[in-house]
């Protein structure tokens, strides 16, 4: 009984223990929530906005809150808890409650890691992570392209991929750059890579705005073509542009303005200096003898000769240019509606009078999502541009080609058609002033899209598109051009009218899935459909009897000359591709399209382009673990083919020419066959490519390289071959031949330093290119078992498919040298001498000597340098080992043929009291013997590309004025270039408009 009451006290105790725990907990609780206060405050952004619908959390617990239209919330929270401020599109920010009763709170925009944007790479139909890239695709940052001050993207992208050579097409303001990805595969099919903006084949790399863009990506070995099939062949440039985020309106604007000069690396002969040119030209056609200044200068000559005044045609016809460039984006949108919007201004000034450029552009992305499975949206954008080019060539031309000897003006002030006098030399300014040629561009792309995604992994796209481009030119040479003066005071001129469009409609399906986790499985299936259609109107005005209406006039015009033609061409496509890998480590992809072209003959129409990639993450693997220092190492392997159709429509088909007849004296329009013999079994161009390369990353991609090595065989080639005339027709389009295109790239990245406050990074990028001539046309005349070459066109087996083909020059003949017994023996002192190749003591043909005119390799270097708000880049860029022709060494137009008759670039000819000079002695009754072969010329360079300073104010700072980021700075470009080529850009010869030497200041700025 004790026990049974011992027990029913211990139970009562521990019950009673139990009871006094509960209640402690209780009052402690009821103590707690006692503390809880209301916490108030104002939510704004970085420039002190209100933020509205701002979730305010109490960290751990369910109680939340929102921020009303000025940004004010009110939340209950005790001292001990933590309040968490979230906004999507803003950074989360948790503050620790204690004894505050009022917490305001500044939200900072989510800013994407840039790290975060660089692995995300755009192939085509389709994204992919840096990680997962098995083909040859270069991306390029939007930020970098932008730095170079230029409405050219083309020019932006000089040095900045491997692989990727771009060369000046023209420096006129407005023009764009010849771009070529893995050097030359066709000798007449075209080597253009086509440029894809959001899905849309465009005309031309400068049909985006450079702002605009988001990203930029180069596909360049096959397996990466091969999806984009017929069009392809030549490497494709993938354009991304911006389009409108979540959160609040952003506006960002973006602007330079400076002066643009040139460089030249060549000097003309001064006045005192071509007087003496010309006594030389004429003492050597009269024995050796100089003849009276009287005899050999005009009375415009000597009046210049003795009072010492020459004219300085460069300073006369090149000016200081200006450039301006004005951006302005706008972008909002939250979880349903997006848009992204802008506005570009362009205007430049070019160094020579009356050459200038305006363009206008404006830019709408639109994305909609209509529920979680459905999106539509689209892309729209117009560019308008207008130039000015007045016959600049000429003009540039005659500037350095005049005599400096004579007057500029009449008395009366106006100008003197002959300066000195001879009809060899004609005022360069009259043509700069009375000769005009305005071009209006315009361009419209719209692109509207449907994405469905009904369930997970599976997307199918509807992307339909449509580009228009309209293309509209007046030139007209007054009555006071030079070539009206030369017609009997008449006018001439010419307009033309020409417009393009392409509509183009596309299906994609994806599917992605993965099986057992690891292993990871991508489908893309597209049926594309295309087509282009082309209209030219062109009228030639001649003996136009007054300016009154300029070109507008050419009805008075007593000859008129239309040409009219049209053309279209479609392409249909069904493409198809499988990739597979293995738990990140193993890739293996395969692609195959089939593409029907329009252009080719009826029995060729179709073709069918396969490739296949292999990928191989080693650092990945067991065996690599332990090696730390190595945190990327990726191997690939491609082959595969694409084809090229980049030749005109018809080509396959015969050909009719129209002809006059005169029936009972009745002049009556009629045709006749044409010269080109048609050809049914005209077929594609195919380039089948084996790619292999190594990617490399170190200490956490503090250093990044690239090694690739490719070898392209290009078959079946578009040709015009030449016929024996006998069979009534001159020409025909055939496949023939085989090219070769074998190369080596690389690249380095290196961040020297990375330090919060202080970055150093360096860039370095070489291509090496060679492409060889395998097989022509399979002849072989002599049956000496060697296939012949094409010596007429300069098409050599086993040579590149550009060369020279000419006598090379051993030196000039010296007084006192056994020139008799030379393999020149009727050569004087002071000629040319010839190199004997083959030392058989003759000059012919089989001394000429094959020279390439593709360079030996060309590489950048970058380096960028950042302390604290402070930036500074700089890109340098250089070609080596190619050789050019330049007529301003030997041709007489171009006043290299030193016939004291034109000006020209100076140089050190031979005289008696000279016999060291390394050019002919001048001669005013002929131009030297073979002195064409005076003109090939090393045209490597080394040069400043781009040369950027910068200073970017801090969040802080900028906040009190509303702003969000804050930018000013200072580029040049084009800055220097060392060089021996004697032009104005080593790219192009002495007469073409120069490569500008472009400073500005810019500003950018965002709220």
């Amino acid at each position: 009984m004790k026990k049974i009451k011992e027990c029913i006290v211990g139970k009562k105790s521990s019950f009673g223990i139990k009871l006094f725990i509960v209640l402690f907990i209780f009052i402690f609780s009821i103590k707690a929530n006692a503390q809880e206060k209301n916490i108030s405050g104002k939510i704004t952004d970085i420039s002190g906005a209100p933020l509205s619908e701002v979730t305010v959390t109490v960290k751990e617990t369910k109680a939340t809150a929102s921020s009303d239209k000025e940004g004010n919330y009110i939340i209950q929270a005790s001292p001990r808890q933590t309040l968490v401020f979230s906004f999507l599109g803003m950074k989360n920010q948790s503050v620790a409650v204690k004894n505050q009763t009022s917490i305001n709170i500044k939200l900072e925009e989510e800013e994407t890691k840039q790290k975060d944007i660089e692995q995300v790479v755009i192939i085509g139909y389709g994204t992919k992570k840096k990680s997962d890239v098995i083909s040859s695709v270069v991306k390029v940052k939007a930020e970098d392209l932008t730095k170079v001050a230029t409405s050219d993207i083309g020019e932006m992208l000089r040095g900045k991929a491997a692989g990727v050579q771009v060369t000046l097409a023209n420096g006129a303001p407005g023009s764009s750059s010849n771009i070529q990805i893995r050097g030359q595969r066709s000798i007449s099919g075209g080597n253009n890579p086509i440029v894809i903006v959001d899905g849309v084949r465009v005309g031309s790399i400068n049909d985006v705005n450079a702002n605009d863009i988001e990203s930029m990506e180069v596909l360049k070995d096959a397996a990466a073509q091969s999806i984009y099939g017929a069009r392809a062949s030549n490497g494709v440039i993938l354009i991304t542009t911006k389009r409108g985020k979540d959160g609040k309106a952003r506006v960002s604007y973006s602007g330079f303005s400076g002066f643009q000069t040139i460089n030249r690396n060549f000097d003309i002969y001064s006045g005192d200096e071509f007087v003496q040119l010309k006594r030389e030209a004429f003492r050597t056609n009269n024995n050796g003898v100089y003849r009276p200044d009287a005899e050999i200068f005009s009375a415009l000559e000597l009046e210049s000769l003795q009072s010492g005044k020459y004219i300085d045609w460069e300073k006369l016809v090149l000016r200081t240019g200006e450039t301006q460039n004005h951006a302005l984006n706008i972008s909002s949108g939250n979880d349903k509606f997006s848009i992204f919007s802008s506005l570009n201004y362009i205007n430049t000034k070019g160094v020579i009078p009356n050459s200038d450029y305006n363009k206008t552009g404006v830019r709408i992305n639109v994305d909609q999502k209509i529920n979680n499975w459905i999106k539509i949206g689209f892309n729209t954008s117009f560019q308008f541009s207008e130039a000015n080019n007045p016959n600049t060539d000429n003009v540039i031309l005659s500037s350095i080609t005049t005599s400096p000897l004579g007057r500029v003006y009449n008395d009366d002030g106006s100008l003197r058609l002959l300066p000195g006098g001879f009809a060899e030399n004609k005022n360069p300014l009259i043509d700069l002033y009375e000769t005009t040629n305005f071009v209006q561009n315009r361009n419209d792309i719209l692109n509207a899209f449907l994405d469905i995604t009904p369930f997970t992994g599976f997307r199918y796209r509807l992307n339909a598109s449509r580009r228009s481009w309209n293309y509209k030119r007046k030139s007209y040479n007054t009555t006071k051009s030079i070539s009206g003066i030369a017609n009997n005071g008449l006018g001439s001129g010419s307009i033309q009218f020409q417009d393009e469009t392409e509509w183009q409609i596309e299906n994609i399906f994806t599917y992605n899935f993965n099986l057992a986790e690891k292993n990871h499985f991508g489908a893309t299936v597209v049926q594309s459909i295309s087509q282009t259609k082309n209209n030219n109107f062109q009228n030639a005005s001649q003996n136009i009897p007054n300016d009154i209406l300029g070109i507008n006039g050419l009805e008075s015009a007593l000859l008129n000359t239309p040409t009219i033609s049209e053309y279209k061409r479609g392409i249909v496509s069904a493409v198809g591709r499988l990739e597979y890998d293995y738990d990140g480590k193993y890739y293996f992809t395969i692609a195959g399209r089939m593409d029907g072209s329009t252009v080719f003959g009826k029995n060729n129409k179709w073709a069918f382009f396969p490739s296949a990639n292999l990928g191989w993450n080693v650092h990945k693997e067991n065996f690599m673990q332990n090696l730390k220092q190595i945190n990327n190492l990726k191997l690939r392997f491609s082959y595969g083919s694409v084809g090229n159709e980049a030749i005109s429509p018809g080509l396959s088909q015969s050909v009719a020419d129209q002809s006059n007849y005169v029936i009972g004296g009745t002049q009556v329009s009629g045709y006749i066959p044409g010269p080109t013999l048609p050809n049914p079994n005209l077929k594609w161009e195919t380039s089948t490519t084996f790619n292999s390369a190594v990617d490399l990353g170190l200490f956490k991609d503090r250093i990044t390289t690239t090694v690739e090595y490719y070898i392209t065989r290009t078959k079946n080639l578009l040709v015009q071959e030449q016929l024996d005339q006998s069979s009534g027709y001159t020409n025909r389009w055939s496949n023939i031949g085989e090219v070769e295109n074998k190369g080596f790239e690389a690249t380095l990245n290196a961040d020297v330093i990375r330090k919060k406050d202080f970055k150093f990074k360096i860039g370095l990028s070489f291509t090496k290119n060679q492409n060889k001539i395998i097989s022509l046309y399979g002849r072989d005349a002599n049956g000496d078992g060697i296939e012949d070459d094409d010596v007429l066109n300069k098409r050599f087996i086993g040579q590149p498919i550009n060369v020279y083909y000419q006598y090379q020059v051993a030196g000039i003949f010296q007084q006192g040298e056994d020139i008799v017994n030379s393999a020149q023996p009727l050569a004087m002192p002071g000629d040319i001498k010839l190199r004997d190749i083959n030392g058989d003591g003759v000059i012919n043909d089989k001394d000429r000597v094959i020279t390439s005119q593709t360079p030996d390799w060309y590489g950048s270097l970058n380096v960028g340098l950042e302390y604290k708000g402070f930036d500074l880049s700089a890109d340098f860029y250089t070609v080596q080992g190619i050789i050019k022709d330049n007529p301003f060494l030997y041709g007489y137009t171009e006043g290299g043929s030193l016939r004291g008759i034109k000006n020209g670039i100076k140089q050190d000819y031979w005289t008696p009291e000279n016999p060291g000079g390394n050019f002919p002695r001048p001669s005013e009754g002929n131009d030297p013997s073979n002195i064409y072969n005076m003109g090939l010329q090393d045209a490597s360079y080394f040069r400043l590309q781009n040369l950027t300073f910068g200073y970017s104010f801090t969040k802080d700072t900028i906040s009190k004025i509303g702003l969000t980021n804050l930018r000013i700075f200072l580029t040049g470009s084009n800055l220097f270039t060392i060089t021996d080529y004697q032009s104005y850009s080593p790219e192009k010869t002495p007469k073409d408009y120069p490569e500008a030497v472009t400073v500005v200041a810019g500003i950018k700025l965002g709220f």
